[in-house]
């Protein structure tokens, strides 16, 4: 069951045979639909991908695919209704300082713009924005930091494959400052530049300078941990606006 008035069919429960899956398959969906079910969803590793076109022809129609799985879905009555496939893929830069108040950037090694840029990245599946940054600024600098707060966000329509993307930026403290790239395939070079450098650098682009410029001595919003978020909703990051200032080294 789940929240849609549908079934969820577990593929450690699916056969291992073709046949064998036509006819459970068949038999599952008769039931299903005597019960009042509006749909059914179903996901198939990469090893059971076999089974794709069974389910295509029984009416199933793809919702979501990830690099070794992908999830069916059949609405027996048309008009039920499904949530959306994920529609945005979610990134995040980070603006850190060391003592001389000096920029941490990188230069990446496959990018067509041969300038530097803020360290970040894209948000794993399920990780959170403030581990997601502090592991990105260690793989692309091997510098050590702590989660300050979000200073600001940007979107941007069909990015790749056509989804929306929403880059947050973060703002860091910096526990440690020797550089020590760790993604050597990625990053070509990370470095401290002072400020003034880096935002009339020719190669940094205007909205990456801007940025910097805009949000250095900027307050943000905070991330708070609240008694009452606990429920089944629980939201696992909270942010209200505050002085995230006061948290600076």
């Amino acid at each position: 069951m789940d929240d849609y008035n549908g079934v969820v069919i577990e593929k450690q429960a699916l056969p291992d045979s073709e046949t064998e899956f036509v006819v459970q398959f068949n038999d599952m969906l008769s039931d299903v639909k005597a019960q009042g079910k509006q749909l059914v969803w179903f996901t198939l590793s990469i090893k059971q991908a076999a089974f794709i076109h069974l389910a295509t022809q029984a009416g199933f129609v793809f919702h979501n695919c990830l690099e070794d799985e992908i999830t069916l879905i059949l609405r027996i009555q048309k008009e039920a209704y499904a949530p959306f496939v994920p529609t945005h893929s979610i990134g995040a830069g980070a603006l850190i300082f060391n003592q001389q108040q000096q920029i941490l950037v990188i230069r990446e090694k496959l990018a067509s713009n041969p300038g530097f840029k803020l360290p970040g990245g894209h948000i794993e599946l399920g990780e959170k924005i403030s581990e997601a940054i502090v592991r990105e600024v260690f793989e692309e600098t091997g510098v050590h930091s702590e989660f300050v707060g979000l200073q600001g966000f940007g979107s941007k329509k069909s990015f790749r494959f056509g989804k929306s993307n929403i880059y947050f930026l973060c703002r860091l403290n910096a526990l440690s400052e020797q550089i020590n790239i760790q993604d050597i395939d990625e990053i070509a070079e990370a470095k401290w530049c002072d400020v003034s450098e880096f935002v009339n650098d020719q190669y940094t682009s205007v909205f990456v300078s801007e940025i910097v410029k805009t949000l250095q001595h900027q307050q943000g919003f905070e991330l708070v941990e609240l008694p009452e978020n606990n429920s089944p909703y629980k939201k696992h990051e909270v942010y209200f606006a505050g002085d995230i200032r006061k948290h600076l080294t």
